[in-house]
């Protein structure tokens, strides 16, 4: 019986402390962890989210960085901390949906593991090829060659399950050809090798290789998002290019580990909404190659599940799974 009444209190105390908890939130500063190293879209977009985001919450908010393993070091730094939204993740699609399958000893199950509290933004890949060592005009041009030359074309990527080997591979399946898979460990030497010549072609982050694409010494052939860039105007989308079933955007994301307060998972989302929302957030966004990718926070669980999903079957398809 004296067990009994101590486990009742212990609820009564917790169901009155959860609202003054969530009223009093935030009331310290709050981290936002970045699982890549500094310099890449997850970081910069990071970085432009800190700082609105903290005018809106009323506190600091710090961008710490934690790399290791594909994301999956900070991942599991964040899921081993309190769920009490003081610590935010941001994510992206590839952790989210090819991470488990490329990683299935971390038992990572990113939709039971953590909640979203908001979409940051989109990242582009741009199709690009060097225009004098793969001289064609267009995707169309690109899938006949690979299909006519006897010993294959080769793309860059930054390895099993990256976006450019998700994309590339995907483009082979649908188009019928062939080619070779050369891992890079980044989008640097990956470009300087297709502007050498030793690889055909790459789907580049259009963060990093818009520069090389305005020089001259790229050529797009096509685009990933949903419509044109206004950077690049003159580059088709994939879908205009003929390849719709490569309609896949990389998305990043907030999230918070599950059994974070409801009431701090809605202030947090109402507060990126904001955030996102801005005409300054937009255009600062736009100026670096990426799209504000704004979703409601109450289509935010739906929206998860839902790409989740496409990316994993689209990881499937092409027998993506663990080395």
């Amino acid at each position: 019986m004296a067990l009994k009444k101590i486990l009742a209190a212990c609820l009564a105390a917790a169901s009155l402390s959860a609202p003054a908890f969530a009223d009093n939130w935030p009331s310290k500063p709050i981290t936002l962890l970045v699982p890549f190293s500094a310099g890449g879209p997850t970081d910069f977009i990071a970085r432009l989210v800190a700082e609105p985001l903290a005018r809106e919450l009323g506190q600091q908010v710090i961008v710490q960085n934690k790399p290791g393993a594909s994301g999956n070091v900070g991942y599991q730094s964040v899921l081993n901390g309190p769920a009490d939204g003081y610590t935010l993740m941001h994510n992206t699609v590839g952790m989210q949906a090819i991470n488990p399958l490329m990683y299935p000893g971390a038992k990572m199950h990113p939709l039971q593991d953590y909640v979203p509290v908001g979409t940051t933004g989109a990242m582009p890949n741009l199709l690009v090829v060097n225009p004098e060592r793969t001289p064609v005009g267009s995707l169309g041009e690109l899938v006949e060659r690979g299909r006519g030359t006897a010993n294959g074309l080769s793309y860059a990527t930054f390895g099993p399950g990256s976006s450019p080997h998700v994309y590339g591979a995907l483009l082979q399946k649908l188009a019928k050809f062939q080619a070779v898979g050369v891992a890079y460990k980044g989008s640097a030497n990956a470009v300087t090798d297709v502007i050498g010549g030793q690889v055909d072609f790459l789907f580049d982050s259009m963060s990093t290789s818009i520069g090389q694409v305005q020089g001259g010494r790229l050529k797009a052939l096509a685009i990933t998002s949903a419509e044109r860039s206004p950077l690049l105007p003159g580059v088709p989308t994939l879908k205009e290019a003929g390849y719709p079933g490569l309609d896949l955007k990389f998305w990043f994301a907030l999230q918070v580990p599950a059994g974070t307060p409801a009431e701090v998972v809605q202030k947090l989302r109402e507060a990126i909404a904001r955030v996102v929302a801005s005409d300054a957030y937009r255009q600062a966004m736009q100026e670096r190659g990426a799209e504000a990718l704004q979703v409601a926070p109450a289509e935010l669980d739906a929206f998860f599940k839902r790409e989740t999903a496409q990316w994993t079957e689209a990881a499937g398809s092409i027998g993506l799974k663990a080395e």
